[in-house]
């Protein structure tokens, strides 16, 4: 049976944890959980702790996991003009299990504007689906920080991932990166011959990167 998870960013392991209105609203009248009904608490940090409801509002916790993550793999996305992708986007390394997602501008990117808590409330969504302990912090940018990005993620790469790679890397947007911006990258890895979408090149990115 599936146990739904909620998020709480401000949790700490306390026994009783007291439900936000929102969230107890969302459990009874859309998940349909009832007083007796299990659930997990996540604050987005590592801790996952399970516990019964015992009334709208309150959940009698009775185990508390502290979770540590396997790699730190973060990622830049360059912003795409889709609402629906970048949100694709952004969920979908939620579940993965990336350390951090940070959007901003490329010379090819799109120009849609993002508010950050949105971008924020898509990784949540996200984390609450698949029962994650972890949140990545989300963030936006004006550009690229080459010093923090020194890898990407290019149809014209010539290497591969090494197993065990971890850092940062950056992918690009949907026209692919402008030559100028290659040659900041200190390693500009291939996913092979076919050119991806964002999403798509992200998803693959990430699945190899943490499951290496």
């Amino acid at each position: 049976m599936h146990i739904p998870t909620i998020y709480f960013e401000e949790y700490r392991g306390q026994e009783v944890f007291e439900m936000t209105r929102e969230k107890s609203h969302h459990l009874f009248n859309v998940l349909r959980s009832r007083n007796g009904s299990s659930v997990y608490i996540s604050n987005g940090k590592g801790l996952l702790a399970e516990g019964i409801i015992q009334e709208p509002n309150n959940v009698l916790i009775y185990t508390v996991d502290e979770k540590r993550r396997k790699k730190d793999i973060n990622f830049f996305l360059s912003k795409l003009d889709s609402i629906t992708r970048m949100r694709f986007s952004i969920e979908k390394l939620s579940e993965l299990g990336v350390s951090s997602i940070t959007v901003g501008s490329t010379i090819r990117s799109g120009k849609k504007k993002y508010d950050t808590s949105k971008l924020k409330s898509w990784g949540i969504t996200a984390l609450e689906q698949s029962g994650s302990a972890f949140l990545p912090i989300i963030e936006q940018v004006d550009k690229l920080d080459y010093s923090r990005f020194n890898q990407c993620i290019d149809i014209s790469g010539k290497s591969t991932f090494k197993e065990n790679s971890v850092g940062n890397f950056a992918i690009g947007p949907e026209g692919g990166w402008d030559p100028s911006e290659l040659v900041q990258f200190k390693e500009v890895y291939s996913l092979g011959s076919q050119a991806l979408r964002s999403e798509t090149a992200a998803i693959v990115a990430a699945t190899l990167l943490l499951d290496a």
